[in-house]
């Protein structure tokens, strides 16, 4: 068995954290196990605008972003990953 370049533990233990990331600021808001990811949630004044079930604007939201930590293979970090600036 292989050892992955970062644990669970300490992609958890990010969260809370403040980081930049495509020139847009966010928070770690979960970390999704299954990849594993990281979501984060966009904590400058940009937003989306979400539908409801029939496609309908109904609220704008700020945006989350999914960030993949390991590669296809699950043997290096994403070069996504690897554009994380914390602040």
């Amino acid at each position: 068995m292989e050892l992955l370049p970062i644990s669970l533990a300490q992609l958890q233990g990010m969260i809370g954290l403040s980081l930049r990331w495509r020139d847009l600021d966010y928070e770690i808001v979960e970390v999704l196990e299954d990849g594993p990811s990281l979501v984060a949630q966009s904590i400058a004044a940009n937003t989306a605008i979400q539908s409801d079930v029939h496609g309908r604007a109904r609220r704008e939201v700020q945006q989350v972003v999914i960030i993949p930590v390991l590669n296809s293979d699950k043997t290096q970090l994403h070069p996504e990953f690897l554009e994380i600036e914390l602040l």
